[in-house]
């Protein structure tokens, strides 16, 4: 996300620098190997449950932890490495060269503050296809206090 809108009204361009900027962000992570990043996610609250989808191609599910730091937030955490070896950008290669390595490896953190308690002794995860699925069922209301009469 820019904080500088991409178009001006005046004679100045900034695209060969916003372009730069881009490239410098896409490449930023291969001078290190590692990267940490965050995942993309679809939250949708229905009437019992919370569900949430998301994007963590790649990523083994025995490299994913989930937990509570509190009874409202949940933390999805993990990391991801590459399942081969790769020459690093530059390095010549038996016939070729690595022109350009894109994918990331590192850690990767979500926090969710749900709107109200939840019931985390039945969350449910599943992962299938590199989508992390998980359906959070918001707690029982506490029941009013019940007047009672005496006889």
């Amino acid at each position: 996300m820019s904080l500088v809108p991409r178009s001006f009204d005046s004679d100045l361009t900034f695209t060969p620098l916003f372009r730069f900027l881009d490239e410098f962000n896409n490449f930023s992570g291969g001078l290190t190997g590692t990267q940490a990043f965050t995942p993309k996610f679809d939250i949708q609250e229905h009437k019992h449950w919370f569900s949430l989808h998301g994007e963590l191609p790649g990523v083994p599910k025995e490299n994913v932890e989930i937990d509570f730091t509190d009874p409202q937030t949940l933390h999805i955490h993990g990391k991801t490495e590459k399942s081969y070896e790769s020459p690093k950008e530059g390095e010549d290669i038996e016939g070729g060269k690595i022109w350009r390595s894109e994918r990331k490896t590192g850690e990767f953190s979500r926090m969710f503050n749900f709107p109200q308690p939840v019931d985390q002794e039945h969350v449910k995860a599943s992962m299938k296809n590199g989508i992390l699925s998980l359906s959070v069922p918001k707690a029982k209301k506490e029941q009013a206090h019940k007047k009672i009469t005496i006889y």
